[in-house]
């Protein structure tokens, strides 16, 4: 997390909590982009895991029931 040593201030003095809520707007936004990227990276991951352990499964079945 970023420090500052000042408070940032408008030109009459008062706070820029425009900024300030600027900046925390941006670091939501990146947040939420990285959660879909890591949510989407383990939806294809389980998906692949699923059909390699079904093909695994169907090609170790017998081929002719008796």
């Amino acid at each position: 997390m970023t420090q500052f040593s000042e408070t940032r201030r408008r030109s009459d003095g008062s706070i820029d909590f425009d900024f300030y809520r600027a900046q925390a707007m941006a670091a939501r936004g990146e947040m939420l982009r990285n959660a879909f990227k890591l949510k989407a990276a383990f939806g294809f991951a389980l998906i692949t895991l699923t059909l390699v352990v079904c093909v695994t499964i169907a090609g170790s079945a017998p081929k002719y029931w008796t």
